[in-house]
């Protein structure tokens, strides 16, 4: 594989994961109306426990701790890897791009502390 193709593939990846994700939500959206639909159809009452129990299936507190521990991951994981590298500019570039999801992984951490000390 030529050099040239290590990008472009990576963006073809990173594309095709986020069309991958966003479809996915578009239809876990839609099959959520089509049930309201059919309930409206069929003459059920709608209660607003109803809908708000459609709407929201994941805890947020959850999900942000779940986020963080796959973020903090992420980052642990590519420092540890700067490890195995010679090159002064593989490891400082593992090093700066660790920091993203690691930081990211912090913030979510602290955003399911200060909700879970609101409680």
């Amino acid at each position: 594989m030529s050099e040239e193709m290590i990008p472009i593939t990576l963006f073809f990846v990173l594309g095709f994961v986020s069309v991958g994700f966003l479809y996915w939500n578009h239809k876990n959206k839609a099959t959520i109306m089509d049930t309201v639909q059919k309930s409206i159809k069929g003459g059920q009452e709608l209660t607003p426990e109803l809908l708000a129990s459609l709407g929201a299936s994941v805890n947020p507190r959850a999900r942000d701790l779940r986020r963080g521990i796959v973020f903090v991951a992420l980052g642990v994981g590519a420092l540890l890897c700067s490890l195995f590298f010679d090159d002064v500019d593989v490891t400082s570039g593992l090093r700066a791009a660790a920091m993203f999801p690691l930081m990211l992984g912090f913030g979510f951490l602290l955003v399911w502390r200060l909700i879970r000390n609101q409680d």
